[in-house]
């Protein structure tokens, strides 16, 4: 690995890594702050275990695919069941020019509208027919008119979802991507039902892996619950309750989750904060749900997305979907640095996002030049509440998440000083 590196920083030339990748070229220019830069990047790939190795060459090709510009497209990832995902990465023979950064954002990395009349190869199954490896129901393209009403604006077909046997009491769900996907939102039209019977439910679902039996899903469960739910897969089985469960109820969102049965836009949006926990944002109608972000540890930090639907039945529900948008994020979490054009042409400290916030929100800052920064929060007394980020950073746009959990509600501020440079902003937990 090690010569590896050596070829890689020496001079603007080819490469071909040897680790669970077919022939990938990439051109690297002499520039200091590129070549370390993807030092860092790379780095961070081959310190990967077996198990988070895909999800890291992701990071390295997002990387890459935001500071260079693409000239070329040819050949595609092959990593382990990436290959059930062709398409996600076209192999892209990337430029860096002299010591300029180009920045190429491309981020959508899966479409489906079914307008083809027939369901993208790219979907899979999760579940298996019980004692075989056949696959269970999965996502089909069937006629706009066959869904309880159309979808306006739609088209002529809509992707259709439902546990026809019964096997699985019900549930159904379609996936695609890889199960070292990370940092992703998924979005799409959903027909939600309202004051269904036998407790029915569609939904969306992020770092879905069968092999771990676990998936997050985003359901609308409007019936006597009255909510939308996110909640992982695994249950207590003294309770039946889900070991992760957050209802967002219509008190919380008033006026915003609907009264009548129709079709609303739902999204989630996941990011791997450290090596055992993530950060969800739910949305429904392009509303962030009150309550939102919520956090998890220890159970799923990379994952396929999909679809989901629920019906306490024999038949299962039939569950329909259309406009399916799956983006790579910029911000993946602490320290992550992202070239949005060439570096920032001044220091800068953004309002942070969400805001208000509970428990956890994302601060952004830009750097024109590498700078030793000091990002600090205080409560209004001037006490000081947390160190988000000292020492020298590159230059380009930083995301810190704050997570305040153990913080009380109220206000506070949040300063990033640099050498001549200070900027303070105030920040609103509500909890």
């Amino acid at each position: 690995m090690m010569s590896l590196l050596k070829i890689l920083f020496h001079h603007a030339v080819i490469i071909s890594p040897t680790f669970h990748t077919s022939a990938l070229p990439y051109k690297i220019s002499n520039s200091t702050f590129a070549r370390r830069q993807f030092r860092f990047q790379l780095r961070s790939c081959l310190a990967s275990d077996v198990n988070t190795i895909s999800g890291r060459i992701v990071h390295l090709h997002n990387w890459l695919a935001k500071v260079t510009r693409v000239e070329t497209v040819h050949t595609t990832l092959q990593e382990g069941s990436m290959k059930n995902f062709t398409g996600l990465f076209a192999s892209v023979l990337l430029l860096v020019v002299g010591t300029t950064l180009t920045a190429f954002s491309q981020t959508v990395i899966f479409s489906e509208d079914f307008e083809t009349g027939t369901a993208s190869s790219q979907w899979g199954v999760y579940y298996r027919q019980p004692g075989t490896t056949l696959a269970e129901d999965s996502v089909k393209a069937v006629p706009m008119a066959q869904a309880p009403a159309a979808l306006a604006g739609g088209g002529n077909y809509v992707g259709w979802l439902q546990d026809l046997d019964g096997t699985y009491t019900g549930s159904a769900v379609a996936v695609a991507g890889f199960t070292g996907l990370q940092d992703y939102s998924i979005e799409a039209d959903v027909y939600v039902y309202v004051g269904a019977s036998a407790s029915s439910y569609t939904g969306l679902v992020v770092y879905a892996d069968s092999s771990k039996k676990e998936f997050y899903k985003l359901r609308a469960d409007l019936d006597a619950s009255n909510r939308v739910n996110l909640s992982n897969l695994k249950s207590n089985p003294s309770t039946f309750a889900p070991y992760f469960n957050k209802d967002f109820t219509v008190a919380q969102n008033p006026g915003l989750f609907p009264t009548v049965s129709g079709w609303h836009k739902m999204k989630l949006e996941v990011r791997t904060t450290s090596v055992d926990s993530i950060t969800i944002w739910s949305y429904f109608d392009g509303t962030l749900i009150a309550n939102n972000p919520v956090k998890d540890t220890a159970r799923m930090t990379s994952g396929q997305f999909g679809l989901y639907s629920f019906k306490q039945s024999a038949t299962g529900l039939a569950a329909y979907f259309d406009n399916i948008v799956v983006k790579t994020l910029v911000v993946t979490g602490v320290g992550d640095v992202t070239e949005d054009q060439d570096a920032p042409r001044d220091f800068g400290l953004a309002q942070n996002y969400p805001n208000p916030f509970n428990p956890a929100t994302v601060i952004q800052y830009r750097l024109s030049t590498a700078s030793v920064v000091d990002l600090r929060v205080f409560d209004l007394l001037g006490r000081e509440v947390a160190v988000l980020a000292t020492g020298e950073r590159s230059a380009g746009t930083h995301n810190v998440e704050f997570d305040a959990s153990r913080l009380p509600s109220g206000m506070y501020l949040y300063r990033l000083s640099t050498g001549e440079f200070t900027q303070t902003k105030k920040m609103l937990l509500t909890k």
